[in-house]
């Protein structure tokens, strides 16, 4: 049986968590504890200070790993060992915040200074009202590598996370 690592990062509320318990074929482990920066603590209530993991079981030969980044940058410590074997990267932004698509070729970069690994921008949140128009998005998104494909998902709907997986994944080939 062959093991593979996909590596899901993005900015804090982007939906990494939620992404890692839609596709689990697993309970996630989750490294959920409570915020502790005041101008985060009003967002949401948990933040991952670790890594989750959730496996995907492609078929009888092949099963995914998925790990889930911390998404404040005082975590980043934990990308050095993430990388090794990995395959691919997702790289996700909250469309309802500027600052969390802006922040996405900063990710992105940082793994590629640790390896060059295939990678896809998922795009959150787009289905909320207070979502940026897509006018804005494209603008934002503009300044990524452009080919890097960019995806609008829910990360709660299981299709549009394994669209997610097999994206990154075609972009081995």
């Amino acid at each position: 049986m062959a093991i593979y690592k996909i590596i899901v990062t993005g900015s804090f509320n982007s939906g990494k968590t939620t992404f890692v318990k839609c596709i689990s074929d697993i309970k996630p482990i989750t490294t959920d504890k409570p915020v502790s920066e005041d101008n985060l603590k009003g967002i949401k209530s948990l933040t991952t200070v670790a890594m989750d993991f959730g496996i995907l079981n492609i078929d009888k030969d092949l099963v995914l790993h998925i790990y889930a980044t911390p998404g404040q940058e005082r975590f980043d410590v934990v990308y050095g060992s993430l990388v090794k074997n990995a395959l691919a990267l997702i790289v996700l932004g909250d469309a309802t915040n500027r600052e969390s698509l802006e922040k996405m070729g900063t990710y992105y970069r940082k793994f590629l200074a640790l390896k060059r690994l295939p990678a896809v921008f998922a795009l959150t949140k787009t289905d909320l009202p207070n979502a940026i128009p897509e006018d804005e998005i494209e603008s934002i998104m503009s300044n990524t590598p452009s080919d890097i494909p960019i995806l609008r998902i829910n990360t709660n709907n299981k299709k549009d996370v394994k669209d997610a997986v097999l994206t990154a994944l075609e972009q081995l080939m």
